[in-house]
């Protein structure tokens, strides 16, 4: 098997050439060193499935269950010969495991405040569908491509808390910047423009950095565009600061927003959150203000640009006024590794594991697939 790891090809070679390895049945189970979310699991029981032929039990738990570090996430009965070159494929399903514990300590963090995955403009186009897996079973409220969202709604129907993301991107105010002269409209308004007239029924996100004058932008979107306006998006970038921020040095005092000191750094984390270049939490209190000031206290805010579990929790600590939050940020794999535990030796099962390994029973573990 091309996808294996060669040892394992090599032990294969051996078994089937050996008459006493060849009917040797063994019992692998596949286990983390931390906590997690479980992800892969379906997809490695088909895996299994599509690459045996005789007689196999696979237990475990379902994809969505938690784990503890070193529960078994899957047990694995079956003849050695053709298990052993399966183990390379479904411990890389199951890493996906990292990801939606991540995700779901960021939704933890957002507190109410829908997540949304923007990963995949990140990584391999590939990897998009179980990215979009794991958001979801981490309790993201959508993703942004097609092929993520179509993926979930093969493994779970259609699911409607569960949605596919887009607003306007930078490319199209690039493109339509000629045009927007012409009519004396800011780029990225001539963009939504363009969107509304061929998705009237889709509401307008207007992305109001790509001009470096994010409130007038916020201004005019709001004049053009009234009641069609759902959300502006901040995704000021971290080399400048968002129009209507203030330029401070080190030693100045922070400003405060609806109470919330910026000298209160034990719940912020780092005060690079707090205020200076790129989507800080006094921007969002600008912006919300703006907002309101002019009419529009309806219009959603939409962050993005950095927004790890980290960055959400300083954002949420300190009450920024968010509605929606984009993240490309949150992606992590857990290392999964397998052993076999035991052999089956003159009608029984014999423990076999490595000397000092230490891991759960699988008391938790349900039979997902058996082929008698």
């Amino acid at each position: 098997m091309k996808i294996a790891d060669e040892y394992f090809n090599n032990c294969r070679k051996i078994a089937v050439r050996n008459p006493e390895l060849m009917g040797k049945k063994v019992r692998y189970k596949a286990f983390a060193r931390e906590k997690g979310i479980v992800v892969g699991s379906n997809k490695s029981v088909n895996f299994i499935k599509e690459n045996t032929y005789g007689s196999v039990k696979v237990m475990g738990l379902k994809d969505g269950d938690i784990f503890h570090s070193g529960e078994p996430v899957l047990i694995i009965e079956g003849n050695f010969y053709e298990l052993v070159v399966l183990e390379t494929t479904y411990l890389g399903f199951l890493s996906y495991s990292g990801a939606a514990a991540e995700m779901a300590e960021i939704v933890r963090a957002a507190n109410g405040t829908p997540v949304i995955d923007m990963s995949a403009r990140h990584f391999p186009w590939q990897i998009i569908e179980e990215t979009a897996l794991a958001a979801y079973l981490g309790g993201a409220a959508g993703t942004s491509t097609q092929a993520g969202y179509d993926y979930v709604q093969k493994w779970y129907g259609p699911v409607d808390d569960f949605k596919l993301y887009a607003s306007i991107p930078h490319a199209m105010a690039a493109v339509a910047a000629e045009m927007a002269e012409r009519e004396r409209l800011f780029p990225s308004i001539m963009a939504a423009k363009l969107f509304h007239e061929i998705f009237p029924d889709r509401p307008i996100t207007v992305l109001v950095d790509y001009e470096g004058r994010e409130s007038d932008v916020a201004k005019q979107a709001y004049e053009i565009l009234g009641d069609k306006l759902f959300a502006v998006r901040l995704d000021t970038h971290g080399d400048r600061q968002m129009q209507g921020t203030l330029t401070l040095n080190p030693d100045d005092e922070l400003p405060i927003f609806d109470g919330f000191s910026g000298h209160d750094y034990d719940i912020l984390g780092p005060p690079k959150y707090y205020t200076g270049n790129g989507v800080t939490i006094e921007s969002v209190f600008v912006m919300r203000k703006f907002l309101d000031s002019i009419g529009a206290k309806n219009v959603k805010i939409v962050v993005s640009s950095g927004f790890n579990k980290e960055k959400v929790n300083a954002f949420r600590e300190a009450g920024a006024p968010m509605d929606f939050i984009g993240t490309g940020s949150w992606l992590k794999f857990t290392m999964f590794t397998a052993d076999i535990s035991d052999v089956w030796e003159n009608g029984d099962w014999k423990p076999r594991l490595k000397v000092g390994r230490t891991h759960g029973d699988g008391s938790r573990a349900q039979v997902l697939f058996e082929r008698k």
